[in-house]
């Protein structure tokens, strides 16, 4: 009884608050059941096997989350880009001046950024402001910013944008929405080639594979009706076109490094500056020459232009500020999806939708080519792993990796060490 009364009685001073002293006494005053549910409790938070459950748990519902986004906004970027090719042939045979029609495209890149910003006060738990923001994303550009050093950085990559969106303008006159959406899928091949010859980047046999099949998928569309055809200027403007775009992202990983969809949303701002700043008197000397000439009481399609403008703003968009919200592996599936997205638009808009077997056979195999680019780096060393474990039947041994506990059950003579590639 003394023993109680020395814990209960008060202090000269303040006393920090111990566990044992609070667990004494409810031992004594609360119920045997409570104590035996407080006590699993208090083991169940201090266990790591329940706390890395509940981190699984945690982390299995995010990437369900992302794939669900990542599904949607695949979807959606297929869409605006059909719906924007159908717009942008429509606007070509009523108003025929593919480069003011790109440059009026090309201002729209502006909201690049802001858009950016705003995802960032979505995403991010600490919010900064937009001029912070703005420079940490912008450090690429150099320590000053001024418009005359963000006109001199951003006016190549303005000028490779625009003209990639002008030869595939170009390309739309010659060919179907179906072809141009094909011949631009091939870009990705051009950046490989482009990455391991400018930044080199590591060889892939694979993806030489999947570039050879992506010229093959192009010269069959080229020749599919025949050797004197719109096909082949089409389908060369096509090429020139993601030659150039491919030529865009090459020049901006060279310049920055990684793609991040901060310094991206910054460059894209500055693309639409450029474009309003630079490109404008481009459209003045065409129109000066008659290159694109309409009389001042011809009237302007600017619906069309405007809904044309709007949904290729949200399909690069997508395609630069996906990796947010998503994984970027389903943002270029959504990219493939692009072909049959514009067969279908194209057979909802006219009834009858005549395609060859030969741009059949072409399509399949450019999304072919397209989906072996996707690859990893370490896929074939993450495949025999994988096929290693369905031979021997050790899903339990091959998925725990470093640990001796593993290398006892499996043995030394069945173990393989993970690969590790440098280059």
């Amino acid at each position: 009884m003394n023993k109680l009364s020395a814990r209960i009685s008060p202090a000269p001073g303040p006393v920090p608050i111990t566990l044992q002293p609070l667990t004494s006494s409810v031992t004594e005053k609360e119920p045997r059941g409570e104590n035996i549910l407080l006590q699993n409790v208090v083991s169940d938070d201090s266990d790591p096997e329940q706390r890395s459950k509940r981190i699984c748990a945690r982390c299995s519902f995010q990437a369900a989350w992302r794939i669900a986004c990542g599904i949607f906004l695949g979807a959606c970027l297929a869409v605006s880009w059909a719906w924007g090719t159908h717009n942008a042939k429509e606007t070509l045979i009523r108003h025929p001046a593919p480069f003011f029609i790109i440059w009026f495209c090309s201002i729209w890149n502006i909201v690049f950024f802001p858009f950016y910003y705003l995802c960032q006060l979505l995403v991010k738990r600490q919010k900064e402001w937009p001029t912070t923001e703005f420079r940490k994303c912008s450090r690429f550009l150099g320590e000053e910013l001024t418009v005359r050093t963000v006109l001199k950085r951003a006016a190549p990559f303005s000028m490779l944008w625009s003209l990639s969106g002008y030869l595939s303008l170009l390309a739309l006159c010659h060919i179907s929405k179906v072809d141009v959406s094909a011949v631009l899928c091939c870009g990705q091949a051009f950046v490989f080639l482009l990455s391991w010859i400018g930044l080199k980047d590591r060889f892939m046999g694979v993806r030489i594979v999947a570039v050879i099949l992506s010229i093959t998928g192009i010269v069959m569309m080229a020749y599919a009706d025949g050797f004197h055809s719109d096909s082949i200027t089409g389908v060369a403007l096509g090429v020139g076109s993601a030659s150039t775009s491919a030529f865009f992202k090459v020049l901006f990983r060279n310049r920055v490094g990684d793609v991040e969809p901060g310094p991206v949303s910054v460059l894209f701002s500055c693309v639409g500056l450029c474009s309003f700043v630079l490109h404008s008197w481009v459209c003045v000397l065409l129109y000066l020459t008659h290159v694109e000439y309409w009389p001042p009481s011809q009237y302007i399609p600017w619906d069309k232009l405007c809904v044309m403008a709007s949904l290729l703003l949200v399909f690069n968009m997508l395609v630069n500020l996906g990796g947010i919200f998503t994984y970027p592996s389903l943002i270029s599936l959504g990219i493939l999806l692009t072909i049959p997205a514009s067969a279908a638009v194209d057979s909802f808009v006219t009834s009858a939708l005549q395609i060859s077997h030969v741009r059949v056979a072409a399509a399949v195999i450019i999304s072919a080519g397209f989906l072996m680019l996707q690859l990893p780096e370490n896929w074939d060393d993450g495949t025999l792993r994988w096929l290693s474990t369905l031979w021997h039947g050790n899903w339990h041994e091959d998925s725990i990796v470093g640990e001796e506990t593993a290398v006892d059950l499996v043995g030394t003579a069945r173990a393989k060490p993970a690969v590790v590639t440098v280059g």
